[in-house]
C-alpha cells in the first residue's frame, strides 16, 4: 500500500470520528491562542486530520491521491528507494509550516480555529506541478497547464490572505503550503530544477 493512500485512511478515519462531537473539535483543530499559550503543538497535526464536513474532506482527499501518488514517483526516480519517505515527510512538515502564518496571525484571537488538510495537501500538489509543470489540471472543469494554474493559485491566495477577512477559508495555509512543497522538492531534488525549465521551454499552448 502506497504511503499516499495511508495517509488518506487515516485522515478519513479520524474525520470521521471527529464528526461524532463538537469536543473532539474543540480538543484537536487548530487554535492559535492555545498553541501559543498552552504550547498545544499536538494541533499543528491532529487539525490537518479533521475537516468540517464531507465534502471538505472528499475534496482534500482526491487531491491528495490524484497527486500524491505521483509526487511519491518523482522522488523515487531521483531518489531511489526514497521516494515514499520523502513524500511522507514533506507532507508532515507542511502540517506544521503551512500553520505558522495563521499562528502569527491569530495567536492572540481566542475565538479563531481552523482544521483541515489544506495546507499539506497544497505541498504535494505544488510539488507535483512543479515535478510536472505542463499537465493539464482540471479547474472548475477547464483544462490548464500545472504552472498557469500554479501561478494564478499562489497570487490568488497571497491576496486573499491580506484582504478575505471572513475566516471561512485559510488561506495562509494554503499558501505557505504551496510554498513549502516547491522548497522541498528543490532542496531534496535539485536536479528537477533543470527538468522544470526544459519542460517549460518545450511547451507550446
Amino acid at each position: 500500500m502506497s504511503i499516499t493512500l495511508i495517509i488518506i485512511l487515516i485522515t478519513v478515519a479520524f474525520s470521521i470520528w471527529g464528526f461524532q462531537s463538537p469536543d473532539i473539535f474543540y480538543k484537536y483543530a487548530f487554535y492559535p491562542f492555545r498553541v501559543s499559550s498552552n504550547r498545544e503543538y499536538v494541533r499543528f497535526f491532529s487539525s490537518s486530520l479533521l475537516h468540517v464536513g464531507w465534502s471538505h474532506l472528499l475534496f482534500n482527499m482526491l487531491t491528495l491521491f490524484f497527486f500524491g501518488a505521483a509526487v511519491e514517483e518523482s522522488f523515487e526516480y531521483y531518489r531511489p528507494g526514497n521516494g515514499a519517505l520523502i513524500m511522507a515527510g514533506m507532507y508532515v512538515t507542511a502540517m506544521v509550516v503551512s500553520e505558522l502564518g495563521t499562528l502569527m496571525k491569530y495567536k492572540n484571537d481566542r475565538s479563531y480555529s481552523s482544521v483541515g488538510a489544506s495546507g499539506a495537501v497544497s505541498a504535494i500538489l505544488f510539488s507535483s506541478i512543479w515535478f510536472m509543470p505542463t499537465k493539464m489540471i482540471l479547474v472548475m472543469f477547464i483544462p490548464m497547464p500545472g504552472f498557469v494554474f500554479g501561478a494564478l493559485y499562489l497570487m490568488y491566495t497571497a491576496w486573499a490572505a491580506k484582504n478575505d477577512h471572513s475566516g471561512h477559508i485559510n488561506h495562509d495555509a494554503h499558501f505557505y503550503g504551496a510554498v513549502w512543497g516547491i522548497l522541498v522538492t528543490l532542496v531534496l531534488a535539485p536536479e528537477s530544477l533543470g527538468a522544470f525549465f526544459d519542460q517549460l521551454a518545450r511547451f507550446s499552448f
